[in-house]
């Protein structure tokens, strides 16, 4: 996977885990699933402070706490990826007269190369199955007492359009049929095919196993390893106990409920459990109820879908199907290596469980909060936006990336690793599955091998998220600020509540990736008084839902426009999770500029970032208090970490028109100091022009604002993902680092001349 690409040091060696939770808080117990090829490891628990390993910085800073270490035995753990359903019959179905399987697919990788299972009860050499045979036929398959009967279809089935299939085993007549229709709005003799064979007396072997759907059995109960998963989606599966005639055929192909149907024994109606549920609920007298494993994507429109109703909630009969892949990761089911139990008095911050063998590490981050605010000030941890960009594996897709900077792509150990095991660790909303459909859903129970401390990301060889949001915690530190550590998770469970007793909070670098309950307790907080200082970029940007059942998984659909990985299909915004519209914020009447000033404008990477101008408004009486220590007309944050310059990488912009506030006081802007490598968002393209880069739009910016709110409250916007990156240049003595101190000093009222 990563042989034509230049790797940073060596490849690394399997030693990774995870940690369940991922966010805790003190006196809390914490599993850790480890995977290694080493005999034995060690490990410690340390806090994380800056991870940044550059020569020009501060260098790795970690605190071990003491009471953790350990040695450990090592071995391997096995991921079984693939969505499926399976139904456990309360008594096993006869088949002594016959068998037909029928239901309505969209497959989306028919091409496979491997057999693909629609609906199937097969073990040993016994059963039936229905699947897509190895170059796109329809196959159907079962076992009788003296022959194994196996007949496809002469047409192969087309990416991406819906058919009727149905397999059928008639004892009686001594033949299998199996049926192809294209459901479409025209007949089309071509993709229709029928194939006939001849069989013996012969009974059914029955397989006394779960039926499934989407895959040909599980193999192992309690990893639930599936076999011969499906891609594409599946509609309305249902088997009888004979042989349907053609007129039957017909009967269900146009749409009519088969509970009129002599022999049903199971007809699994997907539109009538909630999308975010796990269970199938089968609407025939055997109540053959299912459960899906692997987190498939649900609510989607089905073959019936008219275009008249963008809506599950208004028909939600054509939103009944589900669509499978064989890469789908829920949770990786690994055995539990260790545990450890939190003191109750552990302060709040970023930790993680630092594991070592031979001459590999490997630290596993975990976030703890505190359940009540300590201190005045709160460091909001972006979690939401870790899962969003989790194993974020869009480099290996076979696209060449040299165009978007003039920095050598240079891979980091960690994707390395990822890009050597691509179907086992599950990718990122920003990747697609095996068959070219956007992955829409990322969790936690796995690891997550660029949420790393020492990660660098390959499209600039810089930190990006953790250890980017590391160099604040390193910030806070030096300064002898007193905080406590809060996450995206815990604003998404208490809302306001949360934030009320602090008098500031402070983002990360990118929060881009926000629930609604989180928006509404910034709100909250904010009315209410609050002070935020945003100190990144790209922030408060994607439509985010968390799962009700299972908090470690969160969804994303990416809708029609914005700067996305992949589209959404038409009537497929809504989040299965809650069945809110997905897509980005400002286009649902909720846009970051009114919120806190600014909103995403541009994004770049190259090898020379720039700093802020300062403007005419930056010397009003009312902002004196930011600037203490600044010159006049000096340029802020031409320095840094992270691309030399503290103006970079995703920068948001004032926009009046998009929401903010008449009274935001714009301080300093990069307008007009960035490169061609930087590019206007795609949602403020309202025509193609030749004017979208750095050089030739005003629109491609960073702009610094402030502003006060009611009650007493303030926003600060820095406006870049790069800011935090140049708080440490110089030893800590710099015109970011000096901003960034006045405001938060101003805004916790400590005199400025206090060290502490």
């Amino acid at each position: 996977m990563t042989s034509d690409l230049t790797i940073r040091g060596n490849k690394r060696s399997e030693l990774i885990g995870y940690a369940a939770p991922m966010v805790t808080h003190p006196g809390d117990n914490i599993d850790f699933m480890v995977s290694t090829e080493f005999a034995e490891y060690e490990s410690k628990l340390v806090r994380l402070i800056h991870g940044d390993e550059n020569p020009d910085g501060p260098g790795f800073k970690a605190e071990v706490i003491d009471g953790f270490s350990a040695c450990h035995k090592g071995y391997h753990q096995t991921t079984y990826p693939g969505s499926f359903i399976y139904a456990e019959p309360n008594e096993q179905p006869r088949f002594n007269n016959g068998l037909s399987i029928q239901g309505w697919i969209l497959p989306t990788k028919p091409s496979a190369g491997n057999l693909q299972a629609i609906v199937a009860q097969q073990a040993n050499n016994s059963g039936f199955g229905l699947y897509l045979g190895p170059d796109g036929h329809l196959v159907f398959c079962c076992s009788l007492e003296d022959e194994n009967v196996e007949i496809s279809t002469d047409c192969a089935l087309e990416q991406g359009q819906w058919y009727f299939v149905a397999g059928i085993l008639d004892r009686e007549r001594q033949r299998v049929t199996v049926i192809q229709r294209q459901c479409g709005r025209w007949p089309n003799a071509e993709a229709d095919n029928t194939a006939i064979g001849r069989i013996s007396k012969g009974k059914l072997l029955n397989s006394n196993t779960p039926i499934t759907i989407a895959a040909a059995g599980i193999t192992d109960t309690d990893s639930f390893k599936p076999l011969r998963c499906f891609n594409g989606k599946i509609e309305s599966p249902r088997i009888f106990s004979r042989a349907i005639t053609l007129d039957e055929v017909n009967y269900l192909v146009s749409g009519n409920e088969p509970d009129q149907l002599p022999g049903l024994i199971a007809a699994w109606d997907f539109s009538k459990t909630a999308s975010s549920s796990t269970d199938i609920q089968d609407i025939s007298q055997s109540k053959m109820h299912g459960k899906v494993v692997n987190f498939p994507m649900r609510g989607l429109s089905g073959h019936n879908w008219t275009g008249q109703f963008l809506s599950r909630k208004d028909a939600p009969q054509q939103y009944g199907s589900i669509h499978f892949h064989d890469d789908d990761v829920e949770d990786m089911r690994w055995d539990k290596s260790f545990t450890w139990s939190l003191a109750d008095d552990l302060r709040s911050g970023i930790y993680a469980a630092y594991i070592k063998a031979g001459d590999e590490e490997d630290y596993i981050p975990f976030f703890v909060s505190d359940r009540k605010a300590k201190e005045k000030i709160a460091f909001l941890v972006p979690t939401m936006t870790y899962l969003a960009y989790a194993n974020e594996r869009v480099l290996f897709g076979g696209i060449d990336f040299s165009g978007l900077t003039d920095i050598p792509i240079v891979v980091d150990p960690y994707d390395a690793f990822l890009g050597d095991n691509l179907s086992e660790y599950g990718g990122s909303i920003y990747d697609v599955h095996s068959d070219g459909s956007g992955i829409c859903y990322s969790t936690a129970r796995r690891p997550i091998v660029n949420l790393r401390p020492k990660h660098r990301h390959w499209v600039h060889s810089c930190p990006r998220k953790l250890p980017f949001d590391l160099y604040l915690v390193d910030w806070l530190e030096e300064k002898g600020f007193s905080y406590d550590i809060i996450t995206d998770h815990d604003l998404h469970d208490k809302g306001q509540e949360l934030l009320e007793s602090y008098e500031v909070v402070l983002t990360g670098s990118h929060p881009e990736y926000w629930t609604s309950s989180m928006l509404d307790g910034v709100n909250d907080y904010m009315d209410s008084g609050g002070k935020l200082m945003y100190l990144g970029g790209n922030g408060f940007y994607w439509v985010t839902s968390v799962d009700p059942e299972r908090d470690y998984i969160i969804e994303v659909r990416r809708g029609y426009a914005g700067s996305r990985a992949w589209p959404s299909h038409v009537g497929e915004l809504e989040h299965a999770s809650n069945g809110e519209v997905g897509g980005i914020w400002r286009h649902l009447g909720r846009s970051p500029n009114a919120l806190v000033g600014v909103g995403f404008a541009a994004q770049g990477w190259d090898s020379k970032a720039p700093g802020y101008k300062r403007l005419a408004a930056s010397y009003k009486p009312e902002v004196q208090f930011i600037f203490n220590g600044i010159k006049d007309n000096e340029i802020i944050g031409d320095f840094g970490l992270v691309m030399s310059g503290a103006a970079g990488d995703e920068v948001d912009r004032v926009d009046s028109a998009l929401g903010t506030p008449p009274q935001a006081i714009r301080l300093a802007t990069s307008e007009g100091m960035h490169s061609a490598y930087y590019l206007v968002c795609h949602e403020d393209m309202m025509v193609t022009m030749p004017t979208i880069d750095g050089t030739n739009n005003p629109n491609v910016r960073a702009d610094m604002v402030y502003y006060p709110t009611q009650n007493g409250g303030a926003v600060f916007s820095v406006g870049s993902i790069n800011w935090l990156g140049s708080l440490s240049h110089n030893g800590y003595d710099n015109n970011v680092s000096k901003i960034t101190e006045n405001v938060l000093r101003n805004f916790i009222e400590i005199d400025s001349q206090d060290n502490r």
